[in-house]
């Protein structure tokens, strides 16, 4: 049987369910031999209590659902085509690569056009059909960046505020997340507008330092892909990606995919960033999930070769990545990590930088939506 609850939620017809798994990540420890409950969607027990002969048996180590904070597509379908068609097939092929949330991304485009974008995605948001990862909320990655990477250069622009507010008005409610280029004109104010109006605020696609931490000191808790499109990093003359690491008032979203980021680069971040700062994420376009091929990213030809996206112009564009391939590879670069780790810099730390309360433990009133990593080393959603 369930754990007790509040005997009027039986008054209606609700979905219970019930596991019982060999391990759980807690948040504070990993417990074996655990119990848990759920009613209408959301956890009512977490224990070691005898479980009812209908609980479902788990093999492996049960954790909080994975959250993935930039996803620009997946399963062949690119988020900008912002049609309820392609963001259905993008959500299920987020669930399927092991996330049970994330945010649509949408990068630079003409600005007229993004904000039609934006104001289609925020529509499917509002209406998702409860299939696949759940959509929390928009990521705006661009067109407030200083350096392209694969973005069009020619289109980005300054955070001016009437652009704010054309950006809040076409969203409704759903941006929960807008990269800007730390060195751009009008940066630390924009931020400032947009965490005011409870927006995360991440720094990225700017190769310099220039009013980096004015932003923080705006509001900006975050970058958007730890070293890449950062410009290098060096010891005397400081960028975004060093000084990212140095201020422990922002967290570190990295791209686990062994080509944008070494194996010995992500070794040395998480010595600084620990479990409490790193943050997974894919930065994942069409050819997620998916065979090699040609893809399009905001109108922009991408190819997929031996997993890896480039542009034409050689860019690496995005990945193809998904959160339970960064999740192995993760615990593969940093052999001193398990499970509690991974719960928190794939779970806890994404959900909470954008305020995701829902999300991010295994715990009483939560959604459960869960990521197994099984005992043969895959890793699958569970709700």
């Amino acid at each position: 049987m369930l754990a007790a609850t509040d005997q009027s939620t039986y008054r209606v017809r609700v979905n219970a369910s019930e596991w019982i798994v060999d391990r759980a990540s807690l948040p504070h420890a990993v417990q074996a031999e655990t119990r848990v409950g759920a009613v209408d969607g959301r956890i009512v027990a977490v224990d070691q209590m005898a479980a009812g002969p209908q609980a479902k048996r788990l093999r492996g180590t049960l954790l909080p659902g994975f959250v993935d904070l930039q996803v620009n597509g997946a399963g062949g379908r690119s988020v900008d085509e912002a049609t309820p068609e392609a963001l259905d097939v993008v959500a299920r092929a987020v669930w399927d690569g092991g996330a049970v949330a994330f945010l649509p991304t949408l990068i630079t485009a003409p600005w007229p056009v993004l904000l039609q974008q934006i104001d289609r995605v925020a529509q499917w948001i509002e209406t998702w059909n409860g299939e696949g990862a759940e959509p929390l909320g928009l990521h705006l990655e661009g067109p407030f960046l200083a350096t392209p990477g694969a973005h069009i250069e020619k289109l980005f622009l300054d955070p001016t505020p009437e652009r704010l507010g054309e950006l809040l008005a076409a969203a409704r409610g759903k941006l929960k997340l807008v990269t800007i280029g730390n060195a751009r004109d009008g940066a630390a104010a924009a931020t400032k507008t947009l965490t005011e109006a409870g927006i995360t605020v991440a720094l990225g696609h700017c190769d310099r330092g220039d009013g980096f931490t004015a932003c923080v000191d705006a509001g900006a808790t975050a970058v958007t892909h730890l070293f890449n499109v950062m410009g290098p990093l060096h010891h005397r003359k400081l960028g975004p990606a060093a000084m990212a690491l140095d201020d422990e008032r922002v967290s570190c979203p990295i791209i686990v995919d062994g080509v944008h980021v070494a194996a010995a680069m992500v070794r040395n971040a998480f010595k600084i960033l620990g479990p409490d700062r790193m943050v997974l994420v894919t930065d994942a376009v069409g050819a997620a999930g998916m065979q090699d091929g040609t893809y399009s990213l905001s109108g922009i030809e991408v190819t997929a070769k031996h997993g890896v996206v480039r542009d034409g112009n050689g860019n690496l564009a995005g990945s193809a990545l998904t959160m339970a391939l960064a999740a192995r590879n993760f615990l593969t670069f940093v052999e001193s990590a398990g499970p509690w780790t991974l719960a928190r810099i794939a779970s806890s730390n994404p959900a909470a930088l954008v305020g995701a309360a829902s999300y991010g433990a295994l715990t009483l009133g939560h959604r459960a939506a869960f990521t197994l990593l099984d005992d043969d080393g895959s890793i699958r959603c569970v709700r």
